[in-house]
Protein backbone atom coordinates (compact mmCIF):
# COMPACT_ATOMS: atom_id res chain seq x y z
CA UNK A 1 0.00 0.00 0.00
CA UNK A 2 1.26 3.14 -1.25
CA UNK A 3 1.75 6.15 1.33
CA UNK A 4 -1.16 8.49 -0.51
CA UNK A 5 -3.63 5.18 -0.22
CA UNK A 6 -2.51 4.83 3.67
CA UNK A 7 -3.49 8.51 3.86
CA UNK A 8 -6.61 8.51 2.22
CA UNK A 9 -7.74 5.16 4.36
CA UNK A 10 -6.88 6.90 7.36
CA UNK A 11 -8.47 10.14 6.27
CA UNK A 12 -12.22 8.44 4.66
CA UNK A 13 -12.01 7.35 8.62
CA UNK A 14 -11.91 10.82 10.11
CA UNK A 15 -14.53 12.21 7.53
CA UNK A 16 -16.49 9.50 8.33
CA UNK A 17 -16.12 9.77 12.09
CA UNK A 18 -16.79 13.35 11.75
CA UNK A 19 -19.96 13.40 9.66
CA UNK A 20 -20.80 10.61 12.66
CA UNK A 21 -20.03 13.16 14.96
CA UNK A 22 -22.43 15.55 12.94
CA UNK A 23 -25.44 13.80 12.84
CA UNK A 24 -25.59 13.44 16.30
CA UNK A 25 -25.75 17.32 16.58
CA UNK A 26 -29.26 18.59 16.95
CA UNK A 27 -30.22 22.47 15.41
CA UNK A 28 -29.56 24.27 18.19
CA UNK A 29 -26.25 23.30 18.88
CA UNK A 30 -24.47 23.89 15.55
CA UNK A 31 -24.88 27.58 16.59
CA UNK A 32 -24.10 27.49 20.32
CA UNK A 33 -21.32 29.64 20.97
CA UNK A 34 -18.96 27.68 23.23
CA UNK A 35 -18.23 28.26 27.58
CA UNK A 36 -15.66 29.93 27.92
CA UNK A 37 -14.06 30.49 30.90
CA UNK A 38 -10.71 31.73 32.03
CA UNK A 39 -9.46 27.81 33.27
CA UNK A 40 -10.92 27.11 29.32
CA UNK A 41 -9.98 30.09 27.64
CA UNK A 42 -10.65 29.39 23.41
CA UNK A 43 -9.00 32.58 21.94
CA UNK A 44 -10.22 35.87 20.90
CA UNK A 45 -12.53 34.25 17.99
CA UNK A 46 -14.93 32.42 20.34
CA UNK A 47 -17.66 33.09 18.99
CA UNK A 48 -16.88 31.65 15.51
CA UNK A 49 -15.90 28.55 17.06
CA UNK A 50 -19.32 27.00 16.81
CA UNK A 51 -20.04 23.23 15.45
CA UNK A 52 -21.79 24.48 12.04
CA UNK A 53 -18.87 27.04 11.43
CA UNK A 54 -15.58 24.21 12.25
CA UNK A 55 -17.79 22.13 9.86
CA UNK A 56 -18.38 24.83 7.12
CA UNK A 57 -14.43 25.89 8.26
CA UNK A 58 -13.16 22.01 7.41
CA UNK A 59 -14.99 21.49 4.09
CA UNK A 60 -13.59 24.75 2.19
CA UNK A 61 -10.08 24.31 3.82
CA UNK A 62 -10.05 20.53 2.82
CA UNK A 63 -11.40 21.24 -0.95
CA UNK A 64 -8.76 24.19 -0.90
CA UNK A 65 -6.26 21.93 -0.41
CA UNK A 66 -6.69 19.35 -2.27
CA UNK A 67 -7.24 21.48 -5.48
CA UNK A 68 -4.63 23.67 -4.43
CA UNK A 69 -1.58 20.29 -3.91
CA UNK A 70 -2.95 19.21 -7.28
CA UNK A 71 -2.53 22.44 -9.43
CA UNK A 72 0.73 23.36 -7.39
CA UNK A 73 4.24 23.85 -9.11
CA UNK A 74 7.20 22.99 -7.59
CA UNK A 75 8.43 25.54 -4.79
CA UNK A 76 4.85 27.23 -5.61
CA UNK A 77 3.15 28.79 -2.22
CA UNK A 78 -0.21 27.44 -1.52
CA UNK A 79 -2.57 30.33 0.14
CA UNK A 80 -4.55 30.48 2.87
CA UNK A 81 -8.27 29.52 1.98
CA UNK A 82 -10.81 32.28 1.37
CA UNK A 83 -13.93 32.72 0.86
CA UNK A 84 -15.26 31.77 4.19
CA UNK A 85 -19.28 32.53 3.63
CA UNK A 86 -19.48 30.47 0.63
CA UNK A 87 -20.84 28.06 2.87
CA UNK A 88 -23.12 30.30 5.20
CA UNK A 89 -26.73 29.56 2.79
CA UNK A 90 -26.65 25.61 3.33
CA UNK A 91 -28.44 24.95 6.43
CA UNK A 92 -26.83 23.21 9.19
CA UNK A 93 -27.74 19.79 9.66
CA UNK A 94 -28.17 17.03 6.60
CA UNK A 95 -27.89 19.65 3.68
CA UNK A 96 -24.25 20.56 5.54
CA UNK A 97 -23.24 17.03 5.48
CA UNK A 98 -24.56 16.21 2.22
CA UNK A 99 -22.05 19.02 1.16
CA UNK A 100 -19.17 17.68 2.88
CA UNK A 101 -19.71 14.20 1.47
CA UNK A 102 -19.92 15.33 -1.56
CA UNK A 103 -17.04 18.05 -1.70
CA UNK A 104 -14.62 15.58 0.05
CA UNK A 105 -15.92 12.63 -2.47
CA UNK A 106 -14.43 15.46 -5.13
CA UNK A 107 -11.43 16.42 -3.58
CA UNK A 108 -10.37 12.56 -2.87
CA UNK A 109 -10.73 11.80 -6.64
CA UNK A 110 -8.57 14.83 -7.15
CA UNK A 111 -5.94 13.09 -4.38
CA UNK A 112 -6.31 9.72 -6.34
CA UNK A 113 -4.64 11.67 -9.69
CA UNK A 114 -1.71 12.53 -7.79
CA UNK A 115 1.44 11.19 -9.29
CA UNK A 116 4.41 9.94 -6.88
CA UNK A 117 6.16 12.37 -8.38
CA UNK A 118 3.44 14.85 -7.49
CA UNK A 119 3.37 13.72 -3.89
CA UNK A 120 7.27 14.52 -3.97
CA UNK A 121 6.89 18.28 -4.91
CA UNK A 122 8.21 20.62 -2.51
CA UNK A 123 5.11 23.32 -1.74
CA UNK A 124 5.27 26.05 1.11
CA UNK A 125 1.88 26.61 3.34
CA UNK A 126 2.08 29.19 5.70
CA UNK A 127 6.07 30.28 5.74
CA UNK A 128 6.60 26.82 6.09
CA UNK A 129 8.15 23.94 3.59
CA UNK A 130 6.71 20.32 2.64
CA UNK A 131 6.59 18.06 0.09
CA UNK A 132 2.81 17.51 -1.01
CA UNK A 133 2.32 14.36 1.06
CA UNK A 134 3.64 15.95 4.07
CA UNK A 135 1.24 18.55 3.75
CA UNK A 136 -1.28 15.81 3.65
CA UNK A 137 -0.35 14.32 6.34
CA UNK A 138 -0.53 18.38 8.21
CA UNK A 139 -4.04 18.58 6.27
CA UNK A 140 -4.73 15.54 8.59
CA UNK A 141 -3.51 16.76 11.88
CA UNK A 142 -5.81 19.85 11.08
CA UNK A 143 -8.93 17.90 10.44
CA UNK A 144 -7.78 16.40 14.19
CA UNK A 145 -7.84 19.36 15.75
CA UNK A 146 -11.12 20.38 15.04
CA UNK A 147 -12.64 17.64 15.62
CA UNK A 148 -11.50 17.44 19.24
CA UNK A 149 -12.78 20.66 19.40
CA UNK A 150 -15.88 19.54 17.66
CA UNK A 151 -16.11 16.77 20.46
CA UNK A 152 -15.60 19.67 23.47
CA UNK A 153 -18.50 21.94 21.91
CA UNK A 154 -20.73 18.65 21.52
CA UNK A 155 -20.27 18.02 25.46
CA UNK A 156 -20.44 21.33 26.50
CA UNK A 157 -24.20 21.15 24.85
CA UNK A 158 -24.40 17.61 26.53
CA UNK A 159 -23.84 15.57 23.52
CA UNK A 160 -22.09 12.42 23.84
CA UNK A 161 -19.79 12.30 20.83
CA UNK A 162 -18.81 8.72 19.41
CA UNK A 163 -15.66 7.66 20.95
CA UNK A 164 -12.63 8.51 18.94
CA UNK A 165 -10.79 6.05 16.54
CA UNK A 166 -13.86 3.74 16.44
CA UNK A 167 -13.81 4.12 13.15
CA UNK A 168 -16.73 3.54 11.24
CA UNK A 169 -14.83 1.13 9.20
CA UNK A 170 -13.47 -2.47 10.98
CA UNK A 171 -13.19 -4.83 7.84
CA UNK A 172 -10.04 -3.60 6.66
CA UNK A 173 -7.15 -2.59 7.36
CA UNK A 174 -6.18 1.13 7.78
CA UNK A 175 -3.21 2.64 6.78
Amino acid sequence: MSERDRFLSLFDQIVEQTIAFAELVDDASYTAVPIDTPELFLGTRVDKITIGGLLRHLILAEAHWFEQVRQASPGAAIPFPGNAAALEEIPDGVPLLERYRRDYTNGRAQLRTLTEEDLAKEVSFAGRRYTVMGFLWTVLGHHSFHLGQIDLLMRQQGIEPPEYMEWPENRLIIG
